[in-house]
C-alpha cells in the first residue's frame, strides 16, 4: 500500500462519515418536526422534511459546525398547507418555527 492509497482510503472514510452524519441529521430533523407538530396540535404533512440550506458556522465547542435548515409543511384543520422550518447545528436542534395557522375550522 502506497501513501497515495492510504490518503485515498482516508478520504473515502471521511466522505462516508460525513454522509452518515448528514443522514442522521435528516432523521433527527424529521423526528423533531413530527414531535413539535404533535405538541402544537397540528399534523406534519407528507411525513417529510426537505433540506433548504447547508453551511458551515462557527461553534462554541469546536472550530466549526455544520448548520442545516430543513423545511416542512403542516396542516392545522386540514384545509391549508402551512410552512415550517427546523434549524440544526451539528446534531442539535436550535430552533423550530411554524408559520401562523388557523386553530379552528370556520364555515
Amino acid at each position: 500500500m502506497t501513501i497515495n492509497d492510504l490518503v485515498a482510503a482516508l478520504f473515502l472514510l471521511l466522505l462516508g462519515y460525513l454522509f452518515w452524519q448528514h443522514i442522521n441529521a435528516g432523521r433527527l430533523a424529521r423526528k423533531s418536526a413530527m414531535l413539535h407538530c404533535e405538541k402544537s396540535g397540528v399534523q406534519l404533512l407528507d411525513q417529510n422534511v426537505t433540506l433548504q440550506r447547508l453551511r458551515l458556522r462557527r461553534s462554541g465547542h469546536s472550530l466549526f459546525t455544520v448548520e442545516r435548515v430543513y423545511n416542512f409543511e403542516f396542516s392545522s384543520v386540514g384545509d391549508y398547507r402551512y410552512k415550517g422550518s427546523i434549524r440544526l447545528r451539528g446534531q442539535h436542534v436550535q430552533a423550530i418555527e411554524l408559520a401562523p395557522f388557523k386553530t379552528e375550522y370556520m364555515h
